[in-house]
């Protein structure tokens, strides 16, 4: 039962389902703004009673009345497209509970909107052009689109950009899918007005772009400048080599692995560095959603110099299915049977705790957990730099929590965006709203690292980020920002 969660946001499911070509745009009607309004309110309610720690990061009275308010705004756009921006799961701050549409949804819904003409990056409040050969030169600043300035536009995101407390990162995973969030907010927009500066110039520029159809506007998103290494992000485990710099890199994209087949790929990739006498490893976890804490662990006893604690915890509210009618596992509706095994699976592993209201897990869950992690016998013992940012979520950021309690190597990038003292994890379920279709996805557990009590609401902050304007001109230069900062600060530039 247990599965390892990437967030998908429900900008992600957009862009990523099929665009197809059409001569127009057909209008919308799968659901309307009452519709929407009713779900996510039914949303709300379910999320009350199955998240496991849902009042967390905020309390039921401002809860309900922002709720309330968001559903005012919704109900008062022209189109229910234009209500969704005002989606109230990310209320509760966890980065694993999402709301997206239904495939079926997706198509219809690509399917009437026009879409706003370039792709982008977002960094630190400004918003870089991230395509080559448009009327907008590439990597120039764009300052406001029809009169939003880029500040309100960033923070309009926030319905899609799911992060854990108060960590604003998630900016990082969403930025790509900025087409379509922000046609959404104006789905039947012809034309937008951008206000820009041009790189290396002050002088303020507009022009009038016309929105695209759905086919132009998937066919832009492809033509995106990525500066990261895309070789490295189709593996599990990507490992490569800079002699020059007597540095190995390992990219690790997720930590959903059998551990048979990432002791294989770890070990070999540090026989390997040992091998060609690296001085230095580079293991980038950027766009890692997480796995199992142990393959973390595992990952870090091949840096550690000494046994260490592997110390981590599961609790909850409730084991119990709420709202189970609208339940759903491999596009089905729960059976009876599926609810009782549910239950019957978490009873066994977690126990009433009276004193603070949790269940706790206990030693059925824990079974085979090595709390006292040996080093591996083939641990590098060299330098180490470890590379996160908004797409470091769940035992990720437990790896890079382990590197830095351990004092082990240097975190460069961006706050990860899920907590270093505890997140969501290990169990999920999700639900069909009626109405909209809408999947929402609710984590049945809340992992606390270290038998943390307190979580703080941040992530792992890193030792170095890169600055800014450096971060602008390794971008305009298409190259990859903290990997391209971490080797230069390896060389001493």
């Amino acid at each position: 039962m247990q599965q390892i969660f990437k967030p998908v946001l429900l900008s992600t499911l957009l862009i990523g389902a099929t665009l197809f070509s059409s001569a127009q745009v057909n209008k919308f009607s799968d659901f309307t703004k009452e519709d929407l309004v009713k779900d996510y309110k039914l949303a709300m309610d379910i999320l009350k009673k199955q998240h496991p720690n849902p009042y967390k990061f905020i309390d039921s009275a401002t809860l309900d009345k922002r709720v309330d308010s968001l559903m005012q705004l919704a109900l008062a756009q022209q189109s229910p497209l234009s209500g969704v921006q005002f989606s109230p799961i990310y209320l509760i701050r966890d980065v694993h509970t999402s709301c997206r549409f239904s495939e079926d949804v997706a198509k219809n819904v690509l399917g009437s909107m026009y879409f706003f003409p370039l792709p982008v990056l977002i960094e630190r409040e400004k918003i870089i052009v991230n395509i080559k050969g448009e009327a907008i030169p590439f990597g120039s600043e764009i300052l406001s689109v029809n009169k939003q300035t880029a500040k309100e536009l960033i923070a309009s995101l926030a319905a899609s950009t799911y992060s854990d407390g108060y960590s604003n990162t998630g900016t990082d995973r969403v930025s790509g899918n900025f087409q379509t969030i922000l046609s959404m907010k104006s789905p039947d927009c012809r034309e937008y007005e951008i206000s820009y500066t041009e790189p290396g110039s002050k002088a303020v520029k507009k022009l009038r772009l016309p929105s695209l159809l759905p086919s132009p506007a998937f066919h832009s998103t492809k033509q995106a400048v990525l500066p990261v290494n895309q070789l490295a992000r189709s593996y599990w485990i990507y490992s490569s080599y800079e002699d020059q710099n007597s540095t190995g890199i390992l990219t690790v994209n997720s930590f959903n692995l059998q551990e048979s087949y990432a002791y294989k790929e770890f070990s070999s990739f540090f026989k390997e560095v040992k091998k060609r006498g690296c001085k230095n490893v580079v293991i980038d976890i950027r766009s890692n959603g997480g796995g199992n804490p142990a393959i973390s662990a595992l990952l870090f006893s091949f840096l550690a110099k000494e046994s260490f604690k592997n110390v981590y915890n599961y609790r909850t509210k409730t084991i119990d299915l709420a709202y189970s009618e609208y339940a759903t596992m491999d596009g089905r509706k729960y059976s009876d049977d599926d609810i009782r095994n549910n239950k019957n699976f978490l009873y066994q592993r977690f126990d009433k705790d009276s004193a603070s209201g949790f269940y706790i897990g206990n030693a059925r869950l824990k079974e085979g957990q090595m709390e006292n992690f040996p080093a591996d016998k083939d641990a590098f013992s060299g330098n180490v730099y470890v590379l996160t940012g908004g797409g470091t979520v769940s035992a990720a950021t437990y790896f890079a929590t382990l590197v830095q309690k351990n004092k082990r190597g240097i975190i460069i990038g961006k706050e990860t965006g899920s907590g270093e003292q505890s997140t969501t994890a290990a169990w999920f379920v999700n639900y069909q709203l009626p109405l909209t279709k809408f999947i929402l996805t609710i984590p049945m557990t809340e992992l606390n690292f270290f038998n943390a009590s307190t979580d703080n609401g941040r992530g792992v902050i890193p030792d170095k980020e890169v600055p800014l304007e450096k971060y602008l001109s390794y971008v305009r230069e298409s190259k990859d920002p903290e990997m391209t900062f971490a080797l230069e600060y390896i060389n001493g530039k």
